[in-house]
């Protein structure tokens, strides 16, 4: 007869029935990347994710901009497509295709370049988020004795909060509420894209009238129409030759 141990898989104790219990794998550390980090450094890495491993044959999903840097800016990564001649803006990100030919803008020699670029401007607002943190800690510090911080409140934790603050009394609960708030406007509105040109020209396809040269073919109905007499010009021109 073999001995049977509390720890074994058929052990005879209730306790060795019950499943063992699935413990979900912990989203801590992923959230710890990006806490502490602003919109702008977010959206940098991931610009330079797309950029490293991206094809670059996908197109845009939002169908691009043929805007021609007309109402947008024009792009500081890829300005413009070495294939067809098309201008880009801002909104036509590296890692797609062009809008128009669908050619690369990663190419290998274009890629290391923008990975080089892309890096250099995350390292830069890395720092300029680093010293505006430590500038409002530093504010907050010096204004810890004209503002009176709550119990259990360290100078760090009212360093991240805003400049602008406001003390409101729960009627329920006899507490005080410190609420911050800013000033900075958000603006979450998708930025409007110009679409591609139509794929056909219009054009008057029959030929001229020979009679009626001067006939607009595209639009045969139209009518002149004199403009309105002004009875103020006419009573000085009617001065005019009497003086």
């Amino acid at each position: 007869m073999v001995h049977r141990t509390p720890w074994t898989s058929s052990g005879s104790l209730t306790s060795d029935r019950i499943p063992a219990r699935q413990v979900p794998a912990s989203t801590t550390p992923a959230k710890q990347q990006t806490k502490g980090k602003g919109k702008a450094v977010l959206a940098l890495e991931n610009r330079l994710h797309n950029v490293e491993y991206a094809s670059g044959k996908e197109k845009d999903p939002k169908g691009g901009c043929f805007c021609l840097a007309r109402e947008h800016g024009l792009s500081t990564y890829v300005p413009l497509c070495c294939n067809c001649g098309l201008v880009v803006c801002e909104l036509n990100l590296p890692h797609y295709a062009c809008p128009h030919c669908g050619e690369s803008f990663l190419g290998n020699t274009r890629r290391p370049a923008l990975v080089a670029q892309i890096q250099e401007e995350l390292n830069a607002q890395i720092t300029k988020e680093e010293r505006e943190r430590g500038r409002i800690i530093e504010e907050a510090r010096k204004a810890e004795g004209a503002f009176p911080m709550l119990p259990g409140a360290s100078g760090t934790q009212g360093a991240r909060r805003p400049a602008g603050k406001v003390m409101s009394l729960n009627s329920t609960t006899k507490k005080v509420i410190v609420s911050s708030y800013t000033n900075t406007p958000i603006s979450s509105q998708e930025p409007r894209r110009v679409p591609p040109p139509p794929g056909e020209i219009n054009y008057v396809k029959q030929p001229p009238d020979p009679a009626h040269p001067w006939k607009n073919m595209q639009y045969p109905d139209l009518q002149y129409i004199p403009p309105p007499k002004d009875p103020s010009a006419h009573s000085r021109r009617q001065w005019e030759r009497e003086g």
